[in-house]
């Protein structure tokens, strides 16, 4: 397991405690948590921007413009399964 060294200014880290106390675990604990959601945001948010631009893709060789009714009808939420892989 690694550690690392991490500098808040004292608003931030005032909030972080605040919320903290209110959840009862510990800091550590309370920042792992938080890099790990916004670490599956980020993964979320770049599969998304490929869906994107795969869909532009599949336009210029769909003429009938199935795929991409299709694939707007989707939900990043029914792809989520495949980021927990």
């Amino acid at each position: 397991m690694k550690s690392i060294l991490l500098k808040l200014d004292d608003k931030l880290f005032e909030e972080t405690d605040k919320h903290v106390k209110a959840e009862k675990v510990s800091r550590s604990n309370y920042i792992k948590t938080a890099l790990e959601q916004y670490n599956n945001w980020q993964a979320k948010k770049a599969l998304e921007e490929q869906i994107i631009r795969e869909v532009q893709l599949l336009n210029q060789f769909d003429p009938d413009k199935e795929l991409k009714q299709e694939f707007e009808l989707a939900s990043l939420s029914d792809l989520q399964k495949y980021l927990d892989e």
